[in-house]
């Protein structure tokens, strides 16, 4: 009889030798997936928006041929009860969250054990929201947008001079015109040098109305100016808010930023992840993930594999918690992620 993909995917996670997990540079795993491609939503459900050109199809190339097998056979063990197992939590900020999640995963995937115990910083997917980019889904989104497809200090750089010229100062009253600090002993302090938590980023209200010829001066190109408009027009007439998105599901999310012009899937699943701490998302759009997934279960990896379908099925052994074996994948590669 044929057996279930979960139990395949196991029998991959037990067989494998461990110390294949060899740990490549925070470089060659850098993730390289841009917005302008659509791919997968948090479960396996795709979007399909009208200005991407989407996935390739699952052509089942390259799988092992149990997990195809089993995979072709999946609605039949389900139609016999094995139904998939479902988080408590609806956040893995939820007290309790993370630690439910590492004991599910370490119990289902012993090769994840491997990676998880040897991870020493904690997992950053439970890490409180603190900042104002952290509790406001307006700010994460048009700063998602400023960062897409550039390293992080040039991003910062253009960040801050958009601040600058259209935020507002926490504390006018400090003078940070003297922020260059002397070599000399004697020399007196002086405030230090303005950064981005120095301003309050502009209301939607307010970025909706600018002119994008004056917002390409502090570095953004004409599509990213544009794109901070949509995103603050949805926001300013309600179509997302924050009450509207905490009620949706991880699919509805997904469909709703990804029909905003400038938002693609990758930035939807990197926000249910980041900043609403869903736990059950799996980014395929993510080369460090791919690669990672790869390596894990021992399936090669291409340029068109594996596909979105082919990670899904792999990544069934980890449900309901996939936001956190997605992370302990990106770990077993050194990948600099957004909280760490």
């Amino acid at each position: 009889m044929t057996v279930s993909i979960r139990r395949s995917a196991r029998l991959l996670a037990r067989t494998a030798d461990p110390t294949t997990l060899t740990t490549a540079t925070a470089k060659a795993a850098a993730v390289s997936a841009t917005d302008a491609t659509t791919g997968r939503v948090a479960k396996s459900k795709r979007v399909k928006s009208s200005k991407s050109k989407g996935n390739q199809s699952d052509t089942g190339d390259y799988l092992p041929v149990d997990v195809l097998q089993a995979g072709q056979d999946n609605g039949a063990a389900n139609s016999r009860g094995n139904a998939k197992p479902e988080s408590t939590f609806q956040s893995l900020a939820d007290p309790g969250a993370i630690d439910e999640a590492i004991r599910f995963l370490k119990d289902a995937d012993p090769k994840l054990a491997h990676i998880i115990d040897r991870t020493t910083e904690k997992c950053a997917m439970g890490l409180p929201r603190e900042s104002e980019s952290d509790t406001s889904s307006y700010i994460s989104l048009c700063q998602s947008i400023i960062y897409q497809q550039l390293a992080g200090k040039a991003a910062e750089a253009i960040l801050l001079r958009f601040l600058k010229r259209y935020g507002t100062r926490r504390n006018p009253n400090v003078d940070h015109s003297q922020s260059s600090m002397s070599s000399s002993p004697d020399s007196l302090p002086t405030a230090p040098a303005l950064s981005i938590k120095d301003f309050v980023f502009p209301s939607a209200e307010q970025v909706a109305g600018f002119d994008v010829d004056e917002m390409k001066a502090v570095g953004l190109g004409q599509r990213k100016a544009e794109y901070l408009k949509e995103v603050s027009i949805n926001f300013r007439n309600g179509t997302l808010s924050e009450e509207r998105l905490a009620m949706m599901s991880d699919d509805e999310v997904s469909q709703a930023l990804v029909s905003i012009r400038g938002i693609g899937q990758w930035t939807a699943d990197m926000f249910l992840m980041f900043h609403l701490k869903r736990p059950n998302v799996l980014p395929t759009l993510d080369l460090a993930v791919r690669k990672a997934m790869c390596q894990h279960f021992g399936v090669p990896f291409g340029k068109k594999t594996p596909t979105h379908d082919q990670m899904v099925r792999l990544g069934e052994i980890w449900e309901p918690y996939r936001s956190v074996a997605t992370w302990y994948m990106w770990r077993s590669l050194n990948t600099v992620t957004q909280e760490s």
